[in-house]
């Protein structure tokens, strides 16, 4: 090599070593910090940090790893701002060590098995962001110390064991766009001082006890997409301040105690997709404006006090895909052409309603149990006339041969236990708004909803392939019928008198070491 060979080699190698050298260094502290919580939850086989965390081009950094570590270097020290350790079932409390990471903006522990309770010096973490501690085991009350964290933008603490009422320093989080609290044991009244999140845009907070009124203040944030506040001990009226949230393209509100509430509050939510107002004492009509909404593709008013007719003006919305009316009081005849090109799934169960269905689709699915409409599609006659007994309006539901008892493999096939039990097939696949008799005619099931939230799917029967141990009948147990809404077994030509249920079941929807996966 000639020295003007060697010289421009050495001067490279200088280039190289100061363009590393010049890279700025994570602080000490964050690296001594971050190496702890990796051993503590016993990730350092998927992280191995024998080089600095911040190191450009790691393989941890992209926004698709997972664990994710995410640095800022833009100053003479590199600082730790995102960590994602997503459904990798880490489990423990929260250590200390995560709060020496203070310029963390995003942190993602969702799904996991954590336990103990959020520490108070999760206040230290002003500059966060994003915050998901969503599907742990988590417990204790709520920190107020989260109200220090005034630039968040969402925030979820849901499906976890927590005690206590939501703390009112929450309403300091004026940023919040998106608050996830629903199946988190909470319970008490909603804050006042929650009124001040009026940039909220997405609010899930179902299946909480929850007690009051529900919120008029939630009728001020203007800026709602989502709301859902399902399985609460809130009582009614829904607000008529309600009627402001024009940009509201999903509103579940349910199991509603207290004042009846009315439809009115709905006329000017033209954006509304998906509505479900399932068991809120709605009473009154149907209002004809609701039938005219061009986004709306689910609505759900079951189990309410609706009265009336069922406006035939359903059959002109080009967007509505599931009608769910069952369990209210309309009454007068079913209109005849409600099945409109747009419609999968029509349950008008147990209301005074009579009428004829027509011949429609076999991608449909229909409910009629519990009135006395007609329908042609019935498999036979005798089911139809069976099913007409569950109305019990003066209708005579003897039968030749009445039997004394039945035995259901529920979403599965026939089967004879070890005892000699026959278990009668029940795999036949329903829908969304379906009724099914079975091949002896002793009993019907009937099921509707929809698996609005499932990433999955709908899924109206649950299975396993697992070994179901401590019974000599393991096979009985690998299937279940699933439905989000109501799901009932009927027993048809039942010889009167007084009759013991038994329910057999098992867990088959999570093993023992894996933490859910998907939420109804």
């Amino acid at each position: 090599m000639g020295f003007l060979s060697f010289a421009l080699f050495m001067l490279l190698l200088l280039c190289v070593l100061e363009f590393v050298s010049a890279q700025p260094k994570t602080e000490p502290l964050e690296v001594d910090a971050m190496n702890k919580i990796i051993d503590h939850w016993n990730l350092r086989r998927k992280v191995n940090l024998n080089i600095d965390p911040c190191i450009q081009n790691a393989s941890w950094a992209p926004e698709t790893a997972n664990p994710r570590i995410a640095c800022d270097c833009s100053a003479t020290v590199c600082h730790i701002t995102h960590l994602k350790i997503y459904a990798l079932d880490i489990y423990g409390e929260i250590p200390q060590e995560l709060f020496l990471l203070t310029e963390l903006m995003d942190l993602n522990l969702d799904q996991n098995v954590l336990n103990g309770s959020i520490p108070p010096a999760i206040g230290q973490l002003s500059k966060m962001q994003y915050l998901g501690l969503g599907i742990n085991n988590l417990t204790g009350p709520v920190p107020a110390e989260l109200g220090n964290l005034t630039k968040m933008i969402s925030l979820s603490f849901s499906s976890n064991n927590f005690k206590g009422t939501l703390p009112p320093e929450l309403g300091n989080l004026t940023s919040l766009q998106q608050l996830y609290i629903d199946s988190s044991g909470l319970t008490g009244p909603i804050p006042q001082e929650l009124s001040n999140l009026k940039s909220l845009q997405t609010l899930w907070a179902s299946d909480n006890g929850f007690t009051g009124k529900i919120p008029d203040f939630l009728g001020t944030f203007t800026q709602l997409k989502v709301l859902r506040l399902e399985g609460t001990n809130l009582e009614g009226p829904i607000p008529s301040s309600f009627g402001s949230l024009t940009k509201l393209e999903d509103l579940r509100i349910g199991d509603v105690g207290g004042s009846d509430t009315s439809l009115d509050f709905l006329e000017n939510l033209t954006s509304l997709s998906i509505l479900s107002l399932r068991n809120c004492r709605i009473s009154g009509q149907i209002p004809e404006h609701l039938t005219t909404l061009p986004n709306l593709k689910i609505l759900d008013l079951s189990f309410n006090k609706l009265t009336g007719p069922i406006p035939a003006s359903f059959r002109n919305s080009a967007s509505l895909q599931y009608l769910y009316l069952g369990s209210n009081n309309l009454n007068g005849d079913l209109p005849t052409d409600i099945i409109g090109s747009a419609l999968i799934a029509l349950d008008v169960s147990f209301n005074p309603l009579t009428g004829n269905i027509p011949t429609y689709r076999k991608d449909i699915s229909v409910n009629v149990v519990g009135t006395s409409i007609n329908d042609v599609n019935l498999d036979n006659e005798k089911a139809s006339q069976m099913l007409h007994c569950l109305q019990g309006n003066n209708t005579n539901c003897r039968t030749k041969n009445p039997s004394t008892s039945f035995s259901v493999n529920c979403g599965g096939v026939e089967k004879v236990s070890a005892d000699g039990i026959k278990y009668d097939d029940d795999s036949e696949m329903m829908g969304a708004a379906s009724l099914y008799t079975s091949t002896n005619n002793q009993w019907a099931v009937s099921s509707y909803g929809i698996f609005i939230s499932n990433p999955s799917g709908p899924r109206y029967i649950a299975q396993t392939d697992s070994q179901i141990t401590n019974t000599l009948d393991s096979e009985l147990y690998k299937t279940a019928r699933v439905s989000p809404n109501s799901l009932r077994y009927y027993g048809l030509g039942l010889e009167n008198g007084v009759y013991r249920i038994e329910l057999h079941f098992a867990e088959i929807q999570m093993d023992d070491d894996s933490t859910p996966s998907w939420k109804g």
